[in-house]
């Protein structure tokens, strides 16, 4: 690791235990320069790990304090999945395969009260699908969606390059199940195949959406 990496994860490190630090509180801590550690701070905001605040001083200039953003804290490692799984797997021994299937199927029921209120059915397909993938993403899911250039085809691709829940759904089947489940009923049809999975070892989750008056029939009704 180089002087200048070994640096900025002091910097990173420092925010992290005291929360917020001035340029001169850095400093205190670090062996370089103001204008070094400034340096340093401008290319951490420029990738968006820490953010500042400007405080008003009763004489001088303000006091620019900064800050971890959300970015920066995730450069930290933790062990939420692993505690998850840990959990599930204790569920799972002491009250049964149906105790797992039920808090997922909970989760679908409450997803799907949610993207009631962002996708509707009388929209055409294409604008459901759409407004699926920006929901995905608000979620962490880094989604995306594309229509098949060939004319006699009326699939509509969409995928998932992230999934937020992969080690949950590397040991347990259900969520993917209770996915696929939800994205037919939000999108007001059967048509909807998965035909790839980031927790089999695929590098998305990719659906296959037939867009077709077939498909728009077989609606289920809310």
């Amino acid at each position: 690791m180089s002087k200048q990496q070994t640096t900025r994860q002091t910097i990173v490190e420092l925010l992290k235990k005291n929360q917020e630090l001035s340029v001169s509180g850095l400093k205190e801590h670090l062996d370089i320069t103001e204008m070094a550690v400034r340096k340093h701070l401008i290319k951490l905001e420029a990738e968006e790990y820490i953010t500042s605040r400007s405080v008003r001083q009763p004489m001088g200039r303000p006091v620019i304090y900064y800050s971890l953003t959300t970015k920066g804290h995730e450069t930290f490692p933790n062990n939420y999945d692993k505690i998850v799984v840990e959990l599930l797997q204790d569920i799972h021994e002491n009250m049964g395969e149906e105790a797992i299937d039920l808090l997922f199927e909970n989760r679908e029921q409450r997803l799907r009260k949610k993207y009631r209120r962002r996708i509707f059915k009388e929209d055409p397909l294409i604008e459901r699908v759409e407004n699926l993938v920006d929901v995905q993403t608000e979620n962490g899911y880094m989604a995306e969606f594309t229509e098949s250039e060939e004319e006699s085809s009326d699939t509509i691709t969409f995928e998932q390059f992230n999934c937020p829940i992969a080690a949950i759904a590397d040991r347990y089947d259900t969520p993917c199940h209770y996915e696929l489940e939800l994205f037919k009923e939000v999108l007001g049809t059967d048509q909807v195949e998965r035909v790839e999975c980031i927790a089999k070892g695929g590098k998305s989750c990719k659906y296959l959406i037939k867009n077709n008056l077939t498909s728009d029939q077989t609606t289920n009704p809310s």
